[in-house]
């Protein structure tokens, strides 16, 4: 498990991507540009042993996940009690399909990220996301696959 981060985490930041190379690189601008900390799932079975064990503040999730569909986790993040409200930026670092697009077109995520992304966009996202989630209250039920 590698959690990057310096100083007390403002945030919990989980990274669901089978990437090394993506999650190196998110990693390498949370660690150098913010306070939280980030952890990282390869799957979405991983993804929700990482969220039920760290309560993530919020999630980046990859479109072409291992196993399942990253679109069909994101409905069933979407759909938990538990999850619903978690700031999910959904991401990519492969061009998109016209049929994916089409698929973005008809979510509720709260952010798209292609990467590579600049810097300043990416804390841009985040600061964002946290704000809007900083006054949700969530009921913790683990969710399942």
């Amino acid at each position: 498990k590698i959690r990057y981060g310096c100083g007390p985490p403002m945030a919990n930041l989980l990274m669901i991507d089978d990437n090394p190379q993506t999650q190196r690189y998110l990693g390498r601008i949370i660690r150098l540009r913010t306070k939280h900390v980030l952890n990282f799932a390869g799957d979405s079975a991983e993804g929700i042993e990482n969220i039920v064990a760290q309560r993530p503040d919020m999630i980046f999730l990859d479109i072409f996940l291992p196993g399942t569909d990253g679109l069909e986790f994101f409905a069933i993040l979407r759909d938990h009690p538990a999850t619903h409200n978690i700031p999910i930026a959904i991401h990519t670092a492969i061009p998109l399909d016209d049929v994916t697009q089409i698929r973005l077109r008809h979510i509720a995520y709260d952010a798209f990220i292609e990467f590579p992304i600049e810097v300043s966009e990416l804390t841009r996202i985040i600061d964002n996301a946290l704000k809007r989630n900083a006054s949700q209250a969530r009921k913790w039920v683990p969710p399942s696959v």
